[in-house]
């Protein structure tokens, strides 16, 4: 059998070309949705660590503003 012969066979099974496109464009339509989903986690993961680093920076604010013993008791209340 020759190539041209097995090319020949498989002519009839691709008649219309619609669902080959229709299929195609589901392809691409999931891929660009798991893109945008992928970004959007990416974007979401970033987020958290910004709020992260502040909240830790905010921490380490406070822990400066403790009074010279290294505590925030005053002397006089106890």
């Amino acid at each position: 059998m020759s190539d041209a012969d097995i090319d020949d066979d498989f002519d009839d099974d691709f008649d219309d070309d619609d669902d080959a496109k229709m299929v195609e464009e589901a392809e691409t339509s999931v891929r660009t949705r798991l893109s945008s989903l992928e970004k959007r986690r990416l974007i979401d993961n970033l987020l958290e660590e910004k709020r992260l680093a502040k909240e830790l920076k905010d921490d380490l604010d406070d822990i400066d503003n403790f009074d010279e013993d290294g505590d925030d008791w005053d002397d006089d209340d106890i």
